[in-house]
């Protein structure tokens, strides 16, 4: 009873206080969802206390789906290489990238946002005006975007013509440029950046472009006639692509020379009489993962490797139909470099100027490495300005000198041959190749086809006395512009070894292992098996050296 009547005498004062209970939680737990909702944003503007600018620009931006691009080099060092905080980044003028389709809504929302910008255009061929880089100044910063000009396997980044303060340094717009695609992530704070940040500041070093000769190849095909083939595109290009972009996954530094580079520069493209494939590389970053990458590659595989790792070394690549040669080239002093030549067990050296960088240039639409200065590589091998007009066929290379021979260590590492699947060879055919120039008995050769080179080796006995001849020393020949219908020259040296087979057909080279040797093969393979006196010994050299005579001869002429 007293119960009752206290309710019926409070029960206003009681309503009153549940409903102001019930009031002061809801507003506690709206207010913590507001607090909820703005945290990011709170955390945001916490973490860019030092660079609200920026933060300010790129979030206006990214609100736009504008998607920004870090790739500053500098900045992408500090963030992902040293991984330094952002708000350590004390720059006042910061590089981004978009690519072209997005420029027409970028301008349009810049003016939206009555943002102070400046743009550098360039004239196409059709008179038509492209935007190349835009600089946005907001107070004290400035953020620059480069525009990603998207090509068949590439981006090209223009050179900058606007005018900027002598303190300021464009890591992209200083030069033209080419970036191969790339993926990108999004960072934490509302810009891309790409995703293997260490390869793209490797491939950035080597981005510096340069253009083919294209006086020069408009006048290679009016004047003399000479147009590409395409079934030779159709053998080289792909087998070429995939050499060069494993390189570049490699991270090793290359270029394409010999007749390759002459063609590129003065045809744009490749010669059509050309017999193989040639590549540059430097020796300094040589390691076992570029052999390891091409024994057995189903695109292009080893067929042989020739020379030593620290003399002469040059890998043989076989795409089943075409032949590509990597040649390592070794510094020589402080002007010059090298890479060897091998003719039979004759080591020659060819000369080549010095230089530490490569550059990018573009083939059938592909970004190959080629020499920053290609003129100078040129002259180097031909002759100065002798490889602007096509040479006749016995042209001499004027950079080859002979060394010297082989001793008979070194020979039996300096050839290997491997099968398609990316096995050592010691069937015949890699047997005849070294046992025909070596010093020792035929029947020993597969015991060191075997052997690796840091482990001991036992010579055998030696078969008889052997002499070594010294190859006649490649003469300077005075080249002479040929004729204006098609010439039948070849820019490359062919190879003097004409005995050995090399890869031919779709089966590359012979997969077989048991296939025959040539005749000579066969014939010291029928010695080797019989025990052998002096007088027959006698014999057998008197026979060789009658059977060498006429190839002498051939070559001295």
């Amino acid at each position: 009873m007293n119960f009752t009547r206290l309710y019926r005498r409070s029960r206003r004062v009681l309503w009153f206080l549940f409903f102001t209970y019930v009031l002061f939680w809801l507003t506690l737990s709206t207010i913590k969802q507001i607090n909820e909702l703005n945290k990011p944003e709170t955390s945001h503007q916490t973490r860019f206390r030092s660079n609200r600018t920026l933060y300010f620009v790129i979030n206006q931006l990214f609100q736009l789906q504008i998607n920004l691009v870090l790739i500053d080099p500098q900045i992408l060092q500090h963030l992902f290489i040293h991984r330094l905080p952002f708000d350590d980044i004390h720059r006042t003028f910061i590089t981004f990238a978009i690519v072209e389709e997005s420029l027409q809504p970028l301008i349009s929302s810049l003016h939206d946002l009555k943002l102070s910008i400046k743009t550098s255009e360039t004239s196409s061929r059709n008179r038509k005006h492209l935007i190349d880089h835009i600089f946005i100044k907001h107070h004290r910063l400035t953020v620059h975007i480069a525009v990603l000009h998207k090509y068949s396997s590439y981006y090209r980044i223009h050179v900058n013509h606007q005018s900027l303060p002598k303190n300021v340094h464009l890591p992209f717009g200083d030069k033209l440029r080419a970036i191969d695609y790339f993926e990108t992530e999004l960072h934490e704070y509302l810009f891309y950046y790409p995703r293997n940040v260490s390869h793209f500041l490797w491939l950035y070093n080597s981005s510096e472009f340069i253009h083919c000769n294209r006086t020069l190849a408009n006048r290679m095909k009016k004047k003399y006639n000479i147009h590409e083939s395409m079934s030779q595109l159709s053998l080289i290009v792909k087998p070429m692509v995939h050499i060069g972009q494993s390189l570049d996954r490699l991270q090793k530094h290359y270029w394409i020379a010999g007749g390759t580079l002459l063609g590129w520069y003065r045809h744009c493209g490749l010669i059509p009489y050309t017999g193989d494939v040639d590549f540059g590389l430097f020796y300094e970053e040589y390691d076992e993962s570029i052999r390891n990458h091409f024994l057995g590659n189903p695109v292009t595989h080893i067929w042989a490797a020739l020379g030593l790792v620290n003399d002469s070394l040059e890998f043989r690549l076989s795409s089943g139909r075409y032949v590509f040669d990597l040649f390592w080239t070794y510094r020589e002093g402080n002007n010059a470099r090298w890479y060897g030549y091998q003719a039979q067990r004759s080591k020659y050296r060819r000369s080549l100027p010095l230089f530490s960088k490569v550059c990018s240039g573009d083939l059938f639409g592909y970004r190959f490495s080629v020499p920053c200065s290609p003129i100078q590589y040129l002259n180097h091998e031909y002759g100065k300005n002798n490889w602007t007009v096509p040479l006749q066929k016995d042209y001499g290379w004027i950079n080859m000198k002979y060394h010297s021979m082989w001793n008979d260590i070194s020979w039996m590492y300096a050839v290997r041959l491997y099968s398609p699947k990316g096995h050592l060879r010691s069937d015949e055919l890699a047997i005849s190749w070294v046992a025909k120039r070596f010093n020792y008995t035929y029947a020993s050769v597969p015991s060191f086809l075997n052997a690796l080179p840091n482990e001991t080796v036992t010579l055998p006995p030696l078969k008889s006395e052997f002499v070594q001849v010294k190859p006649q020393k490649v003469e300077e020949q005075e080249s002479k512009p040929a004729p204006e219908q098609k010439p039948v020259e070849k820019e490359e040296q062919e190879e003097e070894d004409e005995e050995v087979e090399e890869p031919d057909g779709e089966g590359g080279e012979n997969e077989n292992e048991g296939q025959e040797p040539n005749k000579e093969g066969q014939e010291e393979d029928k010695n080797a098996e019989k025990p052998n006196t002096e007088a027959q010994e006698e014999k057998q050299n008197e026979e060789e050296q009658n059977q060498n005579e006429p190839e002498e001869k051939r070559r001295r002429k």
